[in-house]
């Protein structure tokens, strides 16, 4: 298990240390390698990464097998939601006691909506959909490549993440929303150590 002190010795090079990270993790590379296999374009997203870091920081163990994991990727040609349902047919099957989500951002526009109603732009890619996401910890995507590295997309860094930093991102939702998410996945007191930014 690695402490919060081996990631302080290791400001500069938070990248290094979530891929540590999760090839340590071998049901989050099970997972990694299984997408790769049947749509190499397609990332794992969001609090399945965010809450391992935060678990590991805080010398706690974190359940990969049986937590609830985003899957997102960018495909405007996409005519019909057959795509997104099909990949996630194939990882309910493969991965049963996983919660799967399958977002294909090119069309959140379509059906996601701000507090007052009023529909949301397009996003251009998925950096800029991850761009509007609650949270800047949560704001991370990754997918395993056919070298077996792996690519990292964090339209704001790692840094928030590896600190221990809850900061509200408010390109889309309200600070109001943003709490309502600190309180409802009781962030504050899965993860003692989290600090609360806010700006």
């Amino acid at each position: 298990m690695k402490t919060l002190q081996h990631f302080d010795s290791a400001q500069q090079n938070f990248r290094k240390a979530l891929t540590e990270i999760i090839f340590r993790e071998q049901a989050l590379q099970q997972r990694l390698m299984y997408l790769r296999e049947i749509a190499p374009n397609v990332y794992l997203s969001a609090g399945v990464l965010r809450n391992l870091v935060w678990s590991i920081l805080h010398e706690q163990s974190d359940d990969v097998v049986h937590s609830e994991i985003d899957v997102i990727f960018f495909d405007p040609h996409e005519n019909s939601p057959y795509i997104s349902h099909e990949i996630e047919r194939k990882l309910i099957q493969k991965f049963p006691e996983n919660t799967w989500d399958v977002v294909n951002q090119a069309y959140v526009h379509t059906w996601y909506t701000l507090e007052n109603g009023q529909p949301i732009l397009p996003y251009s890619s998925l950096y800029d959909a991850l761009a509007t996401w609650p949270e800047t910890a949560t704001a991370i995507a990754v997918r395993l490549l056919d070298n077996n590295e792996l690519e990292i997309i964090t339209p704001f860094g790692l840094k928030d993440l590896f600190e221990l930093k809850l900061r509200w991102n408010d390109r889309l939702v309200s600070h109001d929303v943003f709490m309502q998410r600190v309180r409802s996945k009781r962030f504050l007191q899965r993860w003692s150590q989290l600090q609360l930014i806010d700006e």
